[in-house]
């Protein structure tokens, strides 16, 4: 079969896209080729919970692996971070995007980072295995930050409300997190087409 491609869209302080991230690695994994399948990460900034509803994620994200240290919604422009996933995919495909991904949810749910700071974006993304001359370039541009507003621009149009949202193949909208067994259905659905 041909690449099936799943287009995830979420905030790096969303604790759902975080956990839509875990679980949609994990159903690949499980899928019978696991290999013919590719991640695509979009932003989608923005992402707001009330204290409550951020609690009862940390509490549901707990099965997932996620140590969510924080006690209250973490407030950042996540537009920098997100430019750096975009440099980690154009530098490693989607591998290196993943990397720069985890390396942030880790920095921003159990060390409660800034990761507006240029400073600490530098070193999560030395972290991650991304170049640092390349970051330091980005950081001091505006590079990438036309695909950042393209991405949550492509979500408006396609009716995406919030992160975290999942478009299996261009075809299946799956919004929010579900669980495991739920994204494997959608990729042996997509696949079966």
């Amino acid at each position: 079969m041909a690449d099936l491609v799943l287009d995830l869209w979420g905030d790096v302080t969303d604790p759902w896209s975080y956990a839509a991230k875990r679980r949609l690695e994990a159903a690949v994994a499980a899928s019978e080729r696991p290999a013919d399948v590719v991640i695509h990460h979009h932003a989608l900034p923005g992402a707001a919970l009330s204290a409550d509803d951020f609690e009862q994620a940390a509490v549901r994200t707990r099965p997932d692996g996620l140590d969510i240290s924080l006690s209250e919604p973490p407030s950042a422009d996540t537009t920098d971070a997100h430019r750096l996933v975009a440099l980690g995919h154009e530098l490693g495909g989607p591998a290196l995007q993943s990397a720069m991904l985890e390396r942030l949810y880790a920095a921003v749910f159990r060390e409660a980072l800034d990761v507006e700071s240029h400073h600490v974006l530098q070193r999560l993304a030395g972290e991650a295995g991304l170049d640092e001359h390349r970051v330091s370039e980005v950081l001091a541009s505006s590079a990438f930050a036309e695909q950042v507003a393209a991405d949550a621009d492509a979500a408006r149009a396609a009716g995406i409300t919030g992160p975290p949202h999942l478009l299996v193949d261009g075809q299946i909208h799956c919004a929010g997190p579900v669980e495991v067994e739920d994204y494997l259905a959608l990729i042996h659905r997509a696949a079966a087409v």
